[in-house]
C-alpha cells in the first residue's frame, strides 16, 4: 500500500495562502489609508487608536457645540444691542418732552413713539429665539435662565475639577431683558413730570 503525496505542492500551498492573506491586507490599508483595520493586525494598537479615535471624534462634535453656543450668543448680542438703541432713542424722546418748548400736541407725538418702542422692546425679548428656544424673556424654558444657566459641552471628555466645577463644560446664563426686568413700568406721558420721570428711570445703567 501506498500513499501518494507531494510535500513540495503543500508547501507552495500553504505559502500562497499566508501571501494572498498578506496582500488581501496590504490592499485593505491601502484602500482605507489606516494601518490597523482589525485586532488581528495590532490587538494593542488597535485598543490605542479606538481610544484616540473616540477623542477625535468627541473633540469635533465639541467644536460643533461651541459654535452653534456662539452663534445663540451672537443672536442674543444682536437683539440686546438693537434693545439698547430703542433705549437710547426712548431717553431722548423722554428729555424732548421734559422741554417746556413743546406744546401738549408735540409731548403726545412724542409719547406715541415712545410707547411704539417699549413695544418693540417687549415683542424683541419674546421673539428672540434660538432652536425654538427664547434667550431674553426670563422664562423657565428659555436658554440660560435666572433659575437654572444652561450647559454648554465644549470639550470631548466629561472631566470635572475642585476649582471651576467642570472642565470640559461651561456654563451661560442669560439675564431677563424684558421691560419688567428693566423696570421700564413708566410711561412717557402727555406731561412734563411723566416725561422727567420716564427719563430718569431710563438711566445709562441699564443699557451699558
Amino acid at each position: 500500500m501506498r500513499i501518494n503525496h507531494n510535500i513540495a505542492a503543500m508547501v507552495a500551498q500553504g505559502s500562497s495562502r499566508v501571501q494572498t492573506r498578506n496582500v488581501q491586507s496590504s490592499l485593505e490599508k491601502l484602500s482605507t489609508g489606516l494601518r490597523i483595520n482589525r485586532a488581528s493586525d495590532d490587538a494593542a494598537g488597535l485598543s490605542v487608536s479606538e481610544q484616540l479615535r473616540s477623542q477625535v471624534r468627541g473633540l469635533k462634535q465639541a467644536q460643533s457645540n461651541a459654535s452653534d453656543g456662539i452663534a445663540l450668543l451672537q443672536i442674543a448680542e444682536g437683539a440686546a444691542n438693537e434693545m439698547s438703541a430703542i433705549l437710547q432713542r426712548m431717553r431722548e424722546l423722554a428729555i424732548q418732552s421734559s422741554n417746556d418748548t413743546l406744546t401738549c400736541t408735540e409731548r403726545t407725538y412724542t409719547n406715541q413713539e415712545f410707547q411704539a418702542l417699549m413695544g418693540e422692546m417687549s415683542r424683541i425679548s419674546q421673539a428672540t429665539q434660538y432652536n425654538g428656544m427664547t434667550l431674553l424673556d426670563g422664562a423657565a424654558t428659555s436658554f440660560g435662565t435666572d433659575g437654572g444657566p444652561s450647559v454648554l459641552h465644549i470639550g470631548a471628555n466629561n472631566n470635572n475639577n475642585n476649582v471651576s466645577g467642570t472642565i470640559d463644560t461651561m456654563r451661560v446664563q442669560i439675564d431677563s431683558v424684558t421691560l419688567g426686568a428693566l423696570g421700564l413700568t413708566l410711561s412717557a406721558g402727555g406731561t412734563i413730570s411723566g416725561a422727567t420721570a420716564a427719563s430718569t428711570l431710563i438711566e445709562p445703567c441699564h443699557f451699558s
